[in-house]
């Protein structure tokens, strides 16, 4: 009997050695190549910048690096005005040269559609008077990408594209009494939009 019961155990710890050989072999073919580092781009990507100084006598929006960069260069030898992490920050600099954040007073209309590609746009508009100050909130849901387009704010055009699962926050600011227009178009797939236009004070 303990020649059976020896034989057991031999035979279990060549069974125990044989599987963690063969799981070693798998973990090494499994493992990824070593190499450089290669992102992905997520869907929460914007390529415009979140915070935005504002000068008061022209109106002008100028956007300023993100917090962690060059902040501190930007906003000179004062402390660089915190905000929510997921949303934009507009600061409107006045004419003595002193800053604050905009913040929102309320929201002048909310745009929740379903996009489709070759679908006629959906189009929203503003007339904003002199000083008046506003940013534009836009996301969706589903596995499309939408076009973003703002006409009448300066000389050029504002064009985005926003794939669904991102935020893109725009700038409308230094009203001019001219019409603000915004249309948003499904590029490709599906999207449920959900924009929305804040009135900042």
């Amino acid at each position: 009997m303990a020649s059976e019961e020896r034989d057991g155990w031999a035979l279990l710890a060549g069974l125990t050695v044989l599987a963690l050989l063969l799981g070693s072999a798998w973990w090494r073919s499994a493992a990824p190549e070593p190499g450089p580092a290669t992102s992905a781009v997520s869907a929460s990507v914007d390529l415009t910048p979140r915070n935005w100084w504002v000068d008061p006598s022209t109106g002008e929006a100028r956007p300023v690096p993100r917090a962690g960069r060059d902040a501190g260069a930007s906003f000179g030898p004062r402390r660089a005005p915190r905000a929510e992490p997921d949303r934009s920050v507009v600061i409107q600099v006045e004419d003595d040269g002193t800053t604050r954040v905009l913040q929102m007073s309320h929201v002048v209309w909310r745009e929740r559609s379903r996009l489709t590609p070759g679908a006629p746009p959906v189009v929203r508009q503003v007339r904003p008077t002199r000083g008046d100050h506003y940013r534009l909130s836009v996301s969706c849901a589903g596995d499309g990408v939408v076009a973003v387009l703002v006409s009448g704010v300066g000389d050029d055009e504002f064009r985005r594209a926003l794939r669904c699962g991102g935020q893109l926050d725009v700038p409308v600011v230094g009203g001019r009494g001219e019409l603000v227009q915004m249309r948003f178009v499904a590029i490709r797939g599906r999207a449920e939009l959900d924009a929305r236009l804040e009135a900042l004070y």
